[in-house]
Parts: C-alpha cells; structure tokens; sequence
C-alpha cells in the first residue's frame, strides 16, 4: 500500500504590501486614532452642529441656491432642525451624567435648570424685541408684516411673552428649547432612579398620540406663532438624544461588542438615505409618478410624521458614521468652520435672526448690483457672506457677555 505525502497548506497572506498601505491609510483618518480623541468635548458632534448651523443659514437667506444641494434647502425630508434638538438633547444627556457623577444629582439638577432660566430670559427678549420692531419702526423683518402679531395691546404682548403664551416667528424654537430644558432635570432624575424605559415610553406614546389626536396631545399649553414646532411631537427628538446621551458609554460598549450590528445599522442607513435622495431627485425633476401631497404629508415637518423620524436617524448614522471614519480630511476641510459655529450654537441662532434683519433691509441696495449676475450664484454669494460673517463674530466673541451661548 503506497502512501502519498499531502503538501501543507500555504497560509494566504493577509494583506499585500499596498492593501496594508491603503488600510493603514485609512485608519489615520479615524477619529479614534487622532489626538482629538483625547479631547473632553467629542468634537465630531461639534462638527455636525455646526453643519446645522450652517445648512440653517443657507436655508433662511435668499431664495434657490446651489448650496441647497448640500442643505436640503428646507425642502428635504430631513432639515437642520432636527438635528439641532436631537443634539441638544444628546449633549445635556451626556454632559449632566458627567456632573452627577462628579458633583451629584442636586448639582447636576440645578445646573439644567440655570441654563433653562438663560433660555427663558433669551426666549422672551428675543420675542419683545421683534415684537417691538415691528410695532415701531417699518423696517423689513423676516415674516413680513401681514402675517401680523396676533395680539392687540402692548401689555398684553408683554405678558404672553413672559408667561411663554407668545412668541415672534423664529423664536417659537427657543420657547419650545427652554420647556424641554424645563423637564431636563426630571428626566436626569428619572434616569438616575429608573430605567431608560421609563423615560422613552411616555415620550413615544406622546409622540404617538400627537400624530392621530393633534389637539388633545397640546402640551403644556397653546403658543401662539408657535404651531411649527408642537413640543408633543418634537419632545420626541429631545428626549431620546437625552437618553442616548445619558447611556453613551453603555451602548459604546454595547456596540464595539456587536461589530456586525453596527456594520447593519450603517448598511441600512446608507441605503435609506440614497434612497431618499434618489427620492427627491425623482419627485422634483417628474421622474417618479408620486402625488406631491402624499410625500408632505409622509414626511410632514411640524408633526414630525414617522417616515420623517426614520429619514432623521438614517442621515444621522451616515452622517456620525462619516464624521468618525473621515475625521482627518473633515477637520482640515470644514473644521476651522464648523467647530466654532457647532460651539457656539445658540449665540449663531440668536444673532442670525439679526443679521437676517439686516440683510432684508439692505436687499434694496443689493438689488443694484450688476444684472447679469445669475440669481443662483448671487444667492450663494450672500449665503457664504452671511455664515463667514457670523463665523467672525464667534471667533472675535463679539458681544459674547450678552447673548446667550
């Protein structure tokens, strides 16, 4: 009986010489792997706050612009005012954690409430000052003036703004910002005591309710010029970024632990998110055969439609996914922008009502400018004119001892 000799096998080598290059490569450009990790801040949330900012911006100055092919322009299913809540919730979440854990829960409970006092006192001086302006002068303001105040005496103006009955058009945001900031240190009891359920589920089911009773889910009370943003809807964006926020280690963890899980989530992501783009490509340009009322009401803003929310999370894993793995090249590019403007986001949103005052009253004078200058490119002219300017005035801290940041 022969026998025969079987060769061993030859080990596949792992990576060629350029494969390992490339992928070495690519790691250097990790968030992970740059000394920006070691920061106290996570600055990719910094950056992807100030690209709210900055598509915020665009979107309320001008008219059609080629920036509206990176903002949405206010028309996508997706817009920057999600992304400011949502992030606003993340961050309190995270940060309140950090001062329970180091000063306790009372300390921690008395900071959120001081920084609802500054949103209150911003909120109802924003809103007396535009009411004001329009009351007693004829400049151009944002709203124009036949959408009117709604109220007619002064006095009354004055008491509906401090009881947060009232708000001018743009400072309806700041009034629902300062109630969730309001109920922040509930929920950070509530987390500290409880589970994360027990703060989700009453959050979703108003959430819910809102959707099919609009009327009856109006909580805490009627605002008036505040029907964009109902806090039963729009609560839901706060409140889960708390949560997330507040449990940021765990699910880390969690996740680090469940590679494939998270190669999923941002698998799905990537596909929902082309496929929305795809989506809004088809519709505008006819190419799809959709009911233009059908996809409003599917993606309805101001009620925050749950096709809206699934839009909001998958551009939100895509975006947090490429803020992670492209750091380096987006902190070199957008960075020296972004940061300042993500740090300093209620100081942009404040003054930007400001300078879109300003920018009104000055369109007459624009409108001398050479004619044969195309309307699109004026537009974004004025729109990067407009963000340079306000980045100048976070980097020189101008007036920083006044407005609230």
């Amino acid at each position: 009986m022969s026998s025969t000799t079987v060769a061993p096998p030859v080990p596949r080598q792992a990576t060629t010489g350029w494969s390992a290059a490339v992928l070495q490569r690519l790691r250097a450009l990790n968030y992970y792997n740059t000394a920006d990790f070691a920061n106290r801040r996570d600055l990719r949330v910094d950056l992807l706050r100030g690209f709210c900012i900055f598509a915020m911006v665009v979107d309320h100055f001008g008219g059609d612009s080629w920036l509206y092919a990176i903002t949405g322009g206010n028309r996508f299913y997706v817009s920057a005012a999600e992304g400011f809540i949502f992030i606003s919730g993340f961050i309190m979440g995270q940060a309140y954690r950090a001062k329970r854990d180091r000063s306790g829960l009372p300390a921690a409970m008395g900071d959120a409430l001081r920084r609802a006092r500054t949103l209150y006192l911003a909120t109802v001086a924003m809103t007396l000052i535009f009411s004001a302006l329009y009351l007693y002068t004829d400049i151009a303001l944002w709203t124009g003036r036949d959408f009117g105040l709604g109220i007619d005496s002064w006095q009354e103006i004055v008491v509906a703004a401090v009881t947060l009955h009232y708000t001018y058009h743009g400072t309806d945001i700041l009034a629902m910002y300062t109630i969730l900031l309001l109920v922040a240190p509930l929920i950070l009891l509530m987390l500290s005591i409880g589970e994360w359920w027990v703060v989700l589920i009453p959050s979703w089911l108003l959430w819910l309710i809102y959707q099919v009773y609009p009327e009856e889910a109006a909580v805490p009370w009627y605002i008036r010029h505040g029907e964009n943003f109902p806090i039963a809807a729009w609560q839901v964006l706060f409140v889960t970024g708390h949560v997330l926020g507040f449990y940021r280690g765990a699910l880390t963890s969690w996740l680090q632990r469940f590679r494939r899980v998270r190669v999923v989530l941002v698998a799905i992501g990537l596909a929902i998110t082309l496929g929305l783009i795809s989506l809004a490509w088809g519709a505008e340009n006819g190419f799809f055969d959709i009911d233009p009322n059908v996809l409003d009401e599917s993606f309805f803003k101001v009620a925050l439609r749950p096709a809206r929310l699934v839009a909001f999370l998958s551009v939100a894993i895509v975006a947090y996914t490429c803020a992670t793995y492209l750091w380096v090249p987006l902190r070199r590019g957008l960075g020296w922008l972004m940061l300042p403007l993500g740090q300093a986001a209620l100081y942009c949103y404040i003054v930007h009502f400001f300078l879109i005052v300003l920018v009104y009253n000055l369109a007459p004078m624009l409108a001398n400018l050479p004619a044969e200058l195309p309307e699109e490119l004026f537009n974004v002219v004025l729109q990067v004119a407009v963000v340079l300017l306000l980045w100048g005035l976070v980097k020189r801290r101008v007036l920083f001892g006044i407005v609230p940041n």
